[in-house]
């Protein structure tokens, strides 16, 4: 089978496009739940004990409510 190079040129912009719309749905819906799942174990303080500090240190410099 012999591939032209108008099908080859069809095929990277098919990958592409597929890609980017899978990055586009991570950067809405991936990033939101992340974000919220984050908040929770700040307020809920899910985390080793001992690393009990260095977590409320961060929840507090990047703005969430512990």
């Amino acid at each position: 089978m012999i591939v032209s190079p108008k099908q080859v040129l069809a095929l990277y912009i098919g990958i592409a496009v597929t890609l980017t719309g899978a990055t586009a749905l991570m950067a809405t819906v991936g990033v939101d739940k992340l974000d919220q799942a984050t908040a929770l174990q700040c307020r809920t303080h899910d985390w080793p004990v001992k690393a009990h500090k260095i977590h409320i240190n961060w929840c507090v410099a990047n703005g969430y409510k512990i």
